[in-house]
């Protein structure tokens, strides 16, 4: 893919240049905030362009569509915002212990509450001591929903690699980890572009159960169960048995070597996991009424699929326990 000439950001100025000093405080007012690493990268064109592109073009998004929509944003953050020279990336870990609704494994960060909404109340904190500093600073935050690809990003500021599993890897952190980023006009001191440390280990490729790893890095949605059970509207037509996953799905990163070793608690007690869902039968999750999901759920990531998309899930899983036979590419048993 040929490279648009990203130029130089107008504006590049003493009055946007930040001492390190002020940065070195931002990033220990980002600890505070409960952030565990706060890292930056210069704006270019993404380099892994044609292979983001690819990605894209093969069909691998599914039915996001809204992905292919923002794509040469993604590429080119200037087309974000026209002076961007930085873009910042942060951490913060989430609970990396198995979690359970309704007697069915329900994937690690939806244990708690929605890392949208805690995170962007933290980022918004954070850019308004960065506006004070800098009054000329134009900062936009995002978590997880700006056309900005916050993995290759973190790679790029230093923060860890980009897995075979498409995770973000940290050899210090391991992989259970949300992240945050910040466009900005701003410019501050960048780290160095993280070296990949995955090797010719392929543990989570040979443990997906849908074979969904079908390129080191590259996802195809289509058979991943996060995005089937998750994003995926209306019936299931000929899908797998989800290894009982209800929502979301964790088996690329449990069986890596960096998560199981080095994955820590989270930070904030939001995210950890909420009693009540481990107390529900799988009857009382099939016989919800929306009232009593929409208070269950209150906050929670779990709310994406909505209620018709749970019970589409617990019906699915409960049908292929009765019916189907183990899979031995399964990289965790059931509790049933």
């Amino acid at each position: 893919m040929r490279q648009p000439a990203v130029p130089t950001p107008p504006g590049s100025t003493a009055e946007l240049a930040v001492r390190g000093d002020h940065w070195r405080a931002w990033q220990r007012q980002a600890r505070e905030l409960d952030f565990l690493e706060m890292a930056a990268a210069p704006v270019h064109f993404v380099k892994r362009a044609k292979r983001v592109t690819d990605w894209v073009e093969a069909g691998y998004t599914a039915d996001m569509h809204w992905y292919a929509r923002s794509l040469e944003k993604r590429l080119n953050p200037r087309l974000i915002m026209e002076d961007a020279a930085s873009i910042i990336i942060l951490t913060t870990p989430y609970h990396p212990e198995p979690v359970y609704l309704a007697g069915k494994k329900l994937a690690r960060y939806a244990a708690g509450d929605d890392y949208h909404d805690v995170l962007l109340k933290k980022l918004r904190e954070l850019v308004a001591r960065m506006t004070a500093d800098y009054p000329a600073a134009n900062i936009r935050p995002y978590v997880d929903t700006g056309p900005v690809l916050e993995r290759y990003w973190a790679q790029e500021a230093g923060l860890g690699w980009i897995g075979k599993n498409g995770c973000l890897i940290s050899r210090h952190h391991g992989s259970y980890l949300f992240l945050a980023s910040m466009v900005t006009n701003l410019v501050v001191p960048t780290g160095r572009r993280h070296t990949d440390f995955c090797g010719s280990c392929r543990a989570c490729i040979d443990a997906c159960p849908t074979d969904a790893i079908v390129g080191e890095g590259m996802v195809d949605s289509r058979k991943c169960i996060s995005y089937l059970n998750i994003e995926h509207r209306g019936p299931f037509e000929d899908a797998p048995g989800f290894d009982d996953w209800i929502f979301g799905c964790d088996i690329c990163q449990e069986v890596c070597p960096w998560a199981r070793k080095f994955s820590g608690p989270s930070l904030i007690e939001a995210f950890l996991p909420r009693p009540t869902y481990e107390e529900l039968t799988p009857e009382d999750l099939a016989e919800m009424e929306q009232e009593r999901f929409s208070a269950t759920f209150r906050r929670s990531p779990v709310k994406r699929t909505k209620m018709a998309g749970i019970k589409r899930n617990l019906a699915h899983l409960e049908h292929h326990r009765q019916t189907a036979e183990p899979d031995p590419k399964s990289g965790t048993q059931s509790r049933d």
